[in-house]
């Protein structure tokens, strides 16, 4: 079974947060055929931005999940959990945008598919005509 991951790292003063979402099935699709399914190895996955075209289709059963560099205090990392995980009135916008004003700066954001995948064509059925 595959999952699909968004992660994104975010960093400030030498300190680390690495968070995002893991959805335990998930789809990726793209208008052009893949080419790297004689080399995917399931145990490293690939970047979905590495796949021309890919972008995420349906995902399912996510969970957001946040990581911290070990200097990084507990009152702050509470902070920022509950800031990520949307517990908290202090702020209003997304956790993306809390965290730039709190003057963390993004180093990546991207996404990634790992473990088993299947690769299929669909057709694009034309729509239907419309009648009155």
């Amino acid at each position: 079974m595959g999952s699909i991951v968004e992660r994104q790292i975010f960093q400030k003063n030498m300190m680390e947060i690495k968070c995002g979402t893991v959805w335990k099935l998930g789809s990726v699709l793209t208008r052009l055929k893949p080419s790297f399914g004689s080399s995917y190895d399931p145990n490293l996955g690939i970047c979905i931005q590495d796949i021309p075209g890919g972008s995420i289709g349906e995902v399912y059963e996510g969970e957001k999940v946040i990581y911290f560099s070990e200097n990084i205090c507990e009152d702050e990392q509470n902070e920022l959990s509950d800031i990520f995980y949307g517990d908290t009135k202090k702020y209003s916008k997304n956790y993306v945008d809390v965290f730039l004003d709190l003057d963390w700066k993004e180093i990546s954001s991207e996404s990634y598919i790992f473990g088993e995948i299947e690769i299929k064509e669909f057709r694009e059925v034309p729509a239907p005509s419309l009648y009155k």
